[in-house]
């Protein structure tokens, strides 16, 4: 035990004001003695922060550690008694006792429904893959994955899952608890009875209640059995633990530093091995209001935020039509499109050649182009027709002739108005002079 600069006194777990001296500070080390604390002289707290664990018991010892100085970080130096009760609740086998009595305030879960009500009593269910694993199938779901478990129940309580979340050589506690690691439960207090009763503790809060509660806010679904009058109530819970995994893949694709490098990469129109990855139309949805952890911990780590991609069937966007415009499309309309310019530069060139003679493979050449120039130019018609709206040729002024191949649009628009004889003079002139250039087939 040492005595800083600021006067406070360094031990193995904590900080203690320079003021708790005395009789005060006599009583404490007498308790963390009995309680099976050993004060280091030569180690304080930053030490401790900075050196890893070697063991399950120093990773829980460091957390309380942390714990107990971000606490005292909150108070003024004149709460001495503040840090006196502190020192004391903190004391490691002080805080183990009260965590493994406290745990029973929340439930480990992965399916939760209090996003679909805040104040639903619907019971959450575990479904994680240490029990999905003994009912394997075919089907994609969540025993394919290894998603991060949540809790529910007192926000208060929420510290305990907080140190069941640190890993300790690539495992975390949780994992050591489910699959009731023996070097776990020894970590838990010196006694092996007393680290027993503890360790139970702490399994029952990942156990499934016995009895499943529907709630009365929460969303269900009413399944007959057979003819009779019974039915099976189905209760929709939220995918906690999947959905946490799905926000931390896209806030990763999104605001990854790897990602980054790959979307410079694209706008510098450099090649890059990785994909880049777009969500467009994200729609954020809050749960909690101002105090997230009321829903659930990995709520909380979302700050009661969550993403939803859309879910919507596409919407058409066509590209504006253009209209012909003058009084014929054999013009500057036809020759423009891409597919006509380039057989005309072809045929244009054919032409120019200078030794070409007009023999049999000219002709041939020349024959397959002006077929595809006619294949473009009933493409071209196709076009207008399904696309340009009905009289679209009296604004443009189109020749008569062309105006019977183009516009089928007025053309069965005319043929309706017929039917009900509700022709106009000019309509019916349009209607006459149609069929006398004999169209009928077109």
């Amino acid at each position: 035990m040492v005595q800083n600069s600021s006067g406070a006194i360094t031990t193995g777990l904590g900080l203690f004001d320079g003021v708790t001296k005395g009789k005060n500070m006599a009583q404490q080390a007498d308790l963390f003695e009995q309680q099976g604390v050993i004060m280091s002289e030569n180690l304080n707290p930053a030490e401790i922060a900075d050196k890893p664990p070697d063991s399950l018991r120093q990773v829980i010892l460091h957390y309380i550690q942390q714990r107990h100085q971000d606490k005292l970080d909150g108070l003024k130096p004149e709460q001495e008694d503040e840090r006196a009760k502190l020192s004391l609740k903190y004391a490691p086998e002080t805080w183990l006792d009260d965590a493994s009595l406290r745990v029973s305030q929340i439930q480990l879960a992965t399916h939760t429904a209090k996003q679909h009500h805040p104040n639903s009593k619907a019971s959450a269910v575990y479904a994680g893959v240490d029990i999905l694993h003994g009912q394997a199938h075919q089907l994609v779901g969540t025993q394919t994955i290894s998603p991060d478990a949540d809790v529910i129940g007192n926000a208060a309580a929420l510290d305990i899952f907080k140190m069941l979340r640190l890993e300790f050589q690539g495992e975390t506690l949780l994992s050591r608890l489910l699959r009731h690691d023996p070097e776990f439960q020894a970590a838990l207090a010196d006694d092996p009875e007393l680290a027993q009763i503890r360790f139970a503790r702490f399994a029952a809060f990942a156990q499934v209640p016995e009895q499943l509660n529907a709630g009365r806010t929460a969303k269900q679904v009413y399944v007959p059995v057979d003819d009779t009058a019974e039915y099976h109530v189905l209760t929709i819970l939220y995918p906690s633990s999947l959905v946490h995994q799905a926000w931390q893949q896209i806030g990763h694709d999104r605001f990854g530093e790897a990602p980054k490098i790959v979307r410079q990469h694209r706008y510098d129109q450099q090649y890059h091995p990785a994909e880049s990855r777009e969500y467009p139309n994200l729609l954020t949805q809050s749960y909690g209001g101002s105090k997230p952890q009321n829903i659930s911990q990995l709520n909380s780590d979302r700050r009661g935020s969550m993403w939803l991609l859309p879910s919507l069937p596409p919407v058409w966007q066509g590209q504006a039509f253009d209209l012909p415009r003058g009084q014929t499309v054999f013009s500057g309309y036809l020759a423009r499109r891409p597919a006509v310019k380039e057989l005309l530069s072809k045929l244009g060139k054919l032409y120019l050649t200078p030794d070409w003679r007009n023999n049999v493979d000219f002709r041939d050449k020349r024959n397959a182009l002006i077929n595809d120039l006619i294949d473009e130019i009933l493409v071209m018609a196709v076009e207008v027709q399904q696309h340009a709206p009905a009289g679209w040729t009296h604004a443009q002024n189109l020749y008569r002739e062309e105006a019977y191949w183009l516009d089928i649009g007025y053309r069965d628009q005319l043929f309706a108005l017929e039917e009900q004889d509700v022709l106009s003079d000019s309509q019916s002139d349009w209607l006459t002079d149609y069929r006398q250039r004999g169209w009928q087939g077109s």
